[in-house]
């Protein structure tokens, strides 16, 4: 039989199981719902509820397949990943990592551990517990940007304590904790880093502003400088990067996002330990600025990916 490998690749599905089939490799994907990408190409298709573990790991193992791709960030995709990896199968990811960059606030005090620069922050699970707006402001100044952790809504930025308190008050009612965070105006950029056995490698910088193109609100359309960093600069923000994914222990091609003053000062806003490697409607403006920019260099990250796991795995 011709070596399977497993993939959980949500909307970049399409893209990553043609490259694991570029590599040699026949696909056993395994979909959330019907009809996701990758499932009109993939050899074989398994569509079902990702909390359905027993069911995902016998048809994994019908197939024989020992190693598998977690290609989204979802949750359910994590979840899944950590009981199939106790039942013997090898991921192209650090579950344990994946789970605690997916937590902002947990996160964000890891990395601050660390040693790692980002913007300060105060966090709210609840109205009952709730600091005190001034108190809020104390810690992160106006204007502030406030965040779910969840990801249930876009990030907004308050300018005065009657936004922050709809801000935050509107984030609680989605279903998720809120983060509120200083605002930092800076230059917006994304790296990707390709990791696998201990080694990390930044892709180029990418200049993406999710406050601009997702048009979050109370961000205005001259929000952040829009010159690019010098290529000592990038240089320096690359390698920072590396050494923040190398601390952290994530792997695969985790997705790092930062705000960069001039003068080469780098704030960590968030890391996503799975980064978005398919072109879609859903991740529009993110897949131009990112994907589709690095691509006009001559760079795929779905095959970076691929070539990522596939070396994790030593079949490569």
């Amino acid at each position: 039989m011709k070596n399977i490998i497993g993939l959980i690749g949500g909307a970049s599905g399409r893209e990553l199981t043609k490259q694991i089939q570029k590599f040699g490799f026949e696909v056993a994907l395994i979909s959330g719902k019907e009809n996701e990408p990758g499932s009109e190409i993939a050899q074989y298709v398994l569509a079902t509820d990702l909390n359905n573990s027993d069911e995902i790991y016998t048809f994994l193992q019908k197939l024989k397949v020992e190693h598998l791709i977690i290609g989204t960030g979802h949750r359910f995709a994590f979840k899944l990943g950590e009981i199939l990896e106790q039942k013997g199968i090898n991921l192209n990811i650090n579950v344990k990592a994946s789970k605690i960059a997916k937590e902002k606030k947990l996160f964000k005090d890891y990395i601050s551990d660390k040693g790692f620069l980002m913007p300060a922050y105060a966090s709210v699970s609840d109205l009952k517990s709730m600091p005190s707006l001034d108190t809020i402001i104390q810690i992160v100044g106006l204007p502030c940007v406030v965040k779910a952790t969840v990801d249930t809504m876009l990030p907004q930025k308050a300018a005065n304590k009657e936004n922050l308190a709809r801000a935050i008050s509107e984030i609680l009612n989605s279903g998720s904790p809120v983060i509120v965070e200083q605002f930092i105006r800076g230059i917006d950029v994304t790296v990707f880093v390709s990791a696998a056995k201990d080694k990390a490698n930044a892709l180029p910088v990418c200049y993406y502003s999710k406050a601009e193109d997702n048009n979050m609100k109370g961000f205005s359309s001259n929000e952040y400088w829009k010159e690019h960093l010098s290529p000592e600069i990038e240089a320096k923000v690359k390698a920072y990067c590396e050494k923040l994914v190398i601390a952290c222990e994530l792997e695969g091609l985790p997705r790092v996002d930062l705000m960069v003053l001039p003068d080469g000062t780098a704030y960590i806003l968030e890391t996503n330990s799975v980064g978005v490697t398919g072109v879609n409607e859903r991740h529009a403006a993110y897949c131009k600025g990112t994907v589709l920019a690095l691509r006009k260099q001559g760079i795929d990250v779905a095959e970076i990916a691929v070539k990522t796991a596939l070396i994790k795995f030593g079949i490569l």
